[in-house]
């Protein structure tokens, strides 16, 4: 019991290290900062550090100088108005809801650590910098970008006249229409994980190139009256023969649970586009069924095993809401 540490500060840099990483910076620095040059170095030494900024108080600007170069990861909502210059290791970049001071920094800053970006929506609509940032992103603007998050609804109208980006791996969408998501694949030939939903269920075709490369593809829709029949979900998948995973998110909010008792779960569309799919799994939210019946439920479940007759590794994940 001797050997047991009395103090903080007695507790080796490895240990510490694992407790600073449940802090965000702006709390870890303000609670070991200047406490002596030990924890200085310590804190200076981290790689990923994280701050989250849901308001900005300028009269801090001093403190924050000291903690910017070492920030990793930066959240920052619609109130925070911060000069992204002082993240000199920004290497993830959030904003929740941003501004057009914010869209108009990222347009103006190469940010050259920058491998993540997340655009939520937008705090003030129709922002001038939207345009100008969607060029940036699919025209390899910031020289690490490897993934990007875009739930802004006007990038829909803007990317079909973007140009390529070979470094973007990972993308994720809000709503898109058929016509973007044969733009994102052609903007993106090395895409590798593809998220996005659904805009609309119209059966429309559109001749779209073979994407070889995207691996694993996360689709959300919403039903109304029926569920998305094989046609329409077989635009999205025909082009994309290489993929492993196949995720979907189903939000019923009106059909019949009895239809799905006969309904396919796209088997037929994976079984005649994917050779190398490995897994399948199937999140359906169905909303108004506190009283269902047990039976009917386990039908459905031994049914959409049945239909996918063990090609994959198959998961129906019901959400009764």
């Amino acid at each position: 019991m001797s050997n047991i540490p009395s103090r903080f500060e007695c507790l080796p840099n490895e240990l510490l290290i694992f407790i600073f990483q449940h802090f965000d910076a702006r709390d870890l620095f303000r609670a070991f900062y200047n406490l002596n040059i030990r924890f200085n170095h310590l804190l200076q030494s981290l790689h990923y550090l994280s701050l989250t900024l849901f308001k900005y108080n300028s009269n801090e600007i001093d403190y924050y100088n000291e903690l910017t170069p070492y920030i990793y990861t930066l959240i920052m909502d619609y109130a925070v108005n911060i000069d992204f210059n002082h993240f000199l290791n920004i290497h993830r970049l959030v904003l929740l809801s941003p501004t057009s001071s914010q869209l108009k920094q990222l347009v103006c800053n190469t940010l050259p650590y920058l491998e993540h970006l997340t655009i939520g929506y937008e705090h003030f609509l129709f922002c001038d910098h939207i345009p100008d940032l969607c060029e940036k992103i699919f025209s390899n603007g910031f020289p690490c970008l490897k993934s990007c998050s875009l739930l802004e609804p006007r990038i829909l109208e803007i990317i079909p006249h973007m140009t390529q980006t070979i470094q973007l791996s990972i993308l994720k969408m809000d709503n898109i229409d058929l016509l973007t998501y044969k733009s994102l694949l052609s903007l993106c030939p090395n895409l590798y994980i593809l998220q996005f939903n659904i805009l609309d269920d119209l059966d429309e075709s559109c001749a779209i190139k073979p994407h070889l490369n995207l691996k694993r593809m996360i689709i959300k829709f919403q039903s109304h009256m029926k569920t998305l029949p094989d046609s329409i979900m077989n635009q999205y998948l025909s082009c994309v023969p290489n993929l492993e995973q196949f995720i979907v998110y189903e939000i019923n909010f009106d059909v019949n649970i009895k239809e799905y008792l006969t309904f396919n779960w796209f088997a037929s569309l994976t079984k005649k586009h994917f050779v190398f799919l490995r897994r399948l799994t199937y999140h359906l939210y169905i909303y108004g069924t506190k009283n269902y019946d047990t039976n009917l439920i386990n039908h459905m479940k031994t049914h959409f095993k049945h239909v996918h007759k063990n090609r994959y590794l198959s998961q129906l994940v019901l959400n009764l809401v």
